[in-house]
């Protein structure tokens, strides 16, 4: 009952990112005051959205309905996706050789673990200390007032809490559910003048967390160091080739996106180059400056105007310039095809046939009489130059 895959089936009724934000704002709601707020939020984008998100389980994806004995308020399956991700290696491996690399991966992983305590600077682990400076500064903008005995009221627009430091109740219920102590009750327990680290569960502690990697895993031989076994061997099962390459990623989630490679333009605003307005390319854009004779537009022609520094001319022109200018200097097709007039700013064109050449005057000619040892497809479409 992960809220991450709760979202991706009922997303596919409801789609949308607003639809998605009050999704996880009912998913992160701590009571029921604020659960009921949100779900009414999110009635309002559509008839049955809330009562469709009812029909899944809210004891297992809202922090509203999590029991405060557990200490955790996770409401993803994270921590098994990272397992997941961790083991990739091995996971394609024989059943004894995966077992045995996962086997050495938590032991090296326990080792290190071990020593990381030694490093901490407080008596709390780094993560709570994370969350607490958070909270503190989310605790500068409550309002408290003091009933004079063991109770606190505190203001949390739109929200008045009330906190109980003496019997540990809370109306808020975010410090039961993690274990380290909310905005509302940071400031009753400055009010109080006591001691903010002490108010931190003891899971968090650097004397309980060794507690948990205490019982160390057991060295063990290789497979040929292993005592022969009387019993009669076992065969495995027929191997069923499927069809197709076997996968080995994990299958995305409706609009999850990829977490490498080219990313998805949904959810994007696309832009035109041409009037620089959002909504269309120029492709469909009505606003686009008119195409000049050269084929680009006005708006290209001066851009690249501006960045030569003079304003480029047609290669039409300049074969006329160059041949009104110095005509000795046109091109000719010599006998043994050499190529004179290089500086010419006429270009030759690639020769099909044997039969193109190119005339003193800067025309491309094809001479009827020489026949082209070309396929046809390409004697065709030399004598039609």
């Amino acid at each position: 009952m992960c809220a991450r895959h709760i979202l991706a089936n009922w997303s596919k009724n409801w789609k949308g990112v607003e639809e998605r934000k009050r999704f996880w704002a009912c998913a992160r709601s701590t009571f029921e005051a604020e659960l009921r707020k949100n779900l009414d939020k999110l009635a309002q984008i559509g008839r049955d959205i809330s009562n469709d998100l009812a029909n899944f389980n809210p004891n297992r994806w809202s922090k509203a309905q999590f029991r405060t004995s557990s200490k955790c308020d996770n409401m993803d399956n994270n921590m098994a996706e990272s397992f997941n991700a961790w083991v990739l290696g091995a996971r394609h491996k024989t059943i004894i050789s995966m077992l045995e690399e996962i086997r050495k991966k938590v032991m090296n992983r326990f080792t290190k673990v071990i020593t990381f305590v030694n490093s901490w600077t407080h008596d709390i682990s780094p993560m709570a200390i994370l969350v607490l400076n958070t909270n503190v500064k989310k605790s500068m903008r409550v309002e408290i007032s003091w009933n004079g005995d063991i109770g606190y009221e505190v203001k949390d627009s739109p929200y008045i809490h009330v906190v109980n430091l003496i019997q540990g109740t809370f109306t808020c219920r975010s410090w039961g559910l993690k274990g380290i102590p909310c905005a509302n009750a940071i400031a009753a327990i400055h009010h109080d003048e006591a001691n903010l680290l002490d108010s931190v569960c003891k899971w968090y502690k650097k004397e309980t967390y060794p507690k948990a990697y205490k019982h160390f895993l057991q060295l063990v031989t290789n497979m040929k160091m292993w005592p022969v076994t009387s019993n009669s061997k076992l065969e495995p099962s027929p191997i069923r080739k499927m069809p197709g390459r076997p996968g080995k990623k994990r299958k995305k989630e409706l609009g999850e996106v990829p977490s490498s490679g080219k990313l998805p333009k949904r959810g994007k605003t696309v832009s035109c180059s041409a009037c620089k307005s959002k909504g269309h390319n120029i492709r469909t854009c009505t606003n686009k400056p008119p195409v000049t004779s050269e084929g680009i537009t006005t708006s290209q022609a001066s851009t690249s105007s501006k960045r030569s520094g003079k304003q480029k001319s047609h290669p039409t022109q300049a074969v006329q310039q160059s041949l009104s200018s110095e005509p000795s200097q046109a091109i000719v097709q010599s006998d043994s095809g050499n190529r004179k007039g290089a500086n010419n700013a006429f270009k030759r064109p690639r020769v099909v046939g044997h039969g193109v050449f190119v005339s003193k005057d800067g025309f491309i000619c094809a001479e009827k009489n020489i026949k082209s040892q070309t396929s046809s497809q390409g004697a065709a479409r030399t004598e039609g130059v």
